[in-house]
């Protein structure tokens, strides 16, 4: 039982934390296109946005979001300091 709980608990701390893939304010995500090489090939890849872990007041308590750096720069955001 004891051997079953540390197995459970080490696996989940190998994979880690996965950040998140999207802005929580204005929604921004992964986009996909194309790498194009100087011999014009196509090749299929995708951008993330620069997404922080900030701690931002929201219904007056601070908590924390995963928001873009556009809408930390823009002032979309209050953040708790």
């Amino acid at each position: 039982m004891i051997l079953e709980i540390i197995l459970d608990y080490s696996q989940s701390l190998v994979g880690g934390v996965k950040m998140a893939n999207y802005c929580e304010v204005c929604g921004k995500g992964k986009m996909s296109g194309n790498h194009i090489t100087h011999a014009d090939r196509k090749i299929k890849r995708t951008w993330k946005p620069n997404i922080r872990r900030v701690k931002v007041m929201e219904n007056g308590s601070p908590k924390r979001k995963y928001v873009c750096t556009r809408c930390l720069r823009s002032g979309n955001v209050e953040r708790a300091l």
